[in-house]
């Protein structure tokens, strides 16, 4: 009976972590494709860092100093909770667009940025 509990909880398990990454891959290749996924993979050892950029890699900014941001494209008027929703890649730098609040900007962060948080979280 021990067994058949650890078998369950194990399954639970295991289709709880597969089942958190199926969305963002799925969101991934929209944005990167197969052959970019891959070259992903074999460049950094797996696709761990771009899941974590998944639900890591963005954040808001309220712009309170009165700084122009006309310069940033404008993300679009859905609701924003994925880098993939901007439809961008991660790049070596941080990504900036307008926010669908005044004042507001929707950073992408970098890969630079992003392996730092990644790898600290890890260890």
């Amino acid at each position: 009976m021990k067994k058949l509990v650890f078998f369950i909880c194990l399954f639970i398990l295991v289709g709880s972590v597969f089942g958190q990454k199926e969305p963002a891959l799925k969101a991934l290749k929209k944005i990167y494709g197969k052959k970019a996924l891959n070259a992903f993979k074999q460049e950094h050892g797996s696709l761990e860092l771009l899941y974590y950029a998944f639900e890591n890699g963005i954040y808001f900014i309220q712009n309170n100093g009165g700084k122009t941001i006309d310069q940033y494209p404008k993300a679009p008027q859905t609701e924003i909770i994925h880098f993939t929703d901007l439809g961008v890649k991660i790049n070596a730098y941080t990504q900036y667009f307008q926010g669908a609040l005044p004042n507001q900007l929707i950073a992408v962060k970098s890969l630079y940025q992003l392996t730092l948080e990644f790898n600290t979280k890890k260890h």
